[in-house]
């Protein structure tokens, strides 16, 4: 088995209660954590609020995700619905790219895609140098089609950084990601700080020759 590295929160007003092996995500039912997404020059993009509504017995989590505007209003006609696993044993963290797709292409669209493709797993024992597999996934709306190719991932580093929900301390990955579709398609690099019982605390995305173009960051969580 893995081992499990102790991580602490410097967040007191809650700790997300964990599955038995602890997880870079949070699986406590009940859950709310709210992240902004900003431009480099500030600018306003969405305010991202997931909600852990439920989880079983096998570590499935079960997240509702709804992505606002300014005003406060949903960007989408729905939220985008995720089941998440968080291995009892091992603390890995396993979701189906496939099936996320399609929950987000059903947000965006309120059609009904289908989505197939490998799992994307964040072992609970990464280490700064470890590479992660790549992922590739797509769903089918009829006869259109979005891929999405996440691939170079790496764990860079251990940090501990302040984002506007309190210090955390992280282990950070980089990846590239690359979209295709009718009227999306573009490729991006990510840099993604996570930690125990919580999963990202920020999340940074580069033009792929390297100049950042947005943050998002965890303001809070309940």
């Amino acid at each position: 088995m893995l081992k499990r590295t102790v991580v602490i929160c410097f967040i007191t007003l809650l700790t997300c209660s964990p599955l038995p092996a602890q997880g870079y995500f949070c699986s406590r039912k009940g859950a709310r954590l709210e992240y902004v997404r900003k431009t480099t020059r500030g600018e306003f993009v969405w305010r991202h609020v997931m909600t852990v509504t439920d989880v079983t017995q096998d570590g499935t989590v079960t997240t509702s995700s709804d992505f606002l505007k300014a005003d406060g209003k949903n960007m989408y006609s729905g939220p985008v619905i995720e089941k998440t696993r968080v291995d009892a044993g091992t603390g890995e963290v396993i979701l189906d790219m496939g099936k996320a797709l399609a929950s987000y292409i059903k947000a965006r669209t309120r059609l009904d895609a289908t989505g197939s493709g490998k799992l994307s797993v964040l072992p609970s024992g990464m280490q700064p140098g470890d590479t992660l597999a790549s992922v590739q996934a797509q769903a089918k709306i009829g006869p259109l089609k979005y891929t999405v190719s996440v691939y170079s991932r790496k764990v860079l580093r251990r940090e501990t950084i302040t984002v506007p929900a309190g210090s955390f301390e992280c282990i950070v990955i980089r990846e590239f990601k690359k979209e295709s579709g009718p009227g999306h398609n573009r490729e991006v690099g990510n840099i993604s700080w996570y930690s125990k019982d919580v999963g990202y605390v920020r999340h940074d995305t580069y033009k792929k020759e390297g100049s950042l173009l947005t943050r998002e960051e965890l303001y809070s969580i309940q």
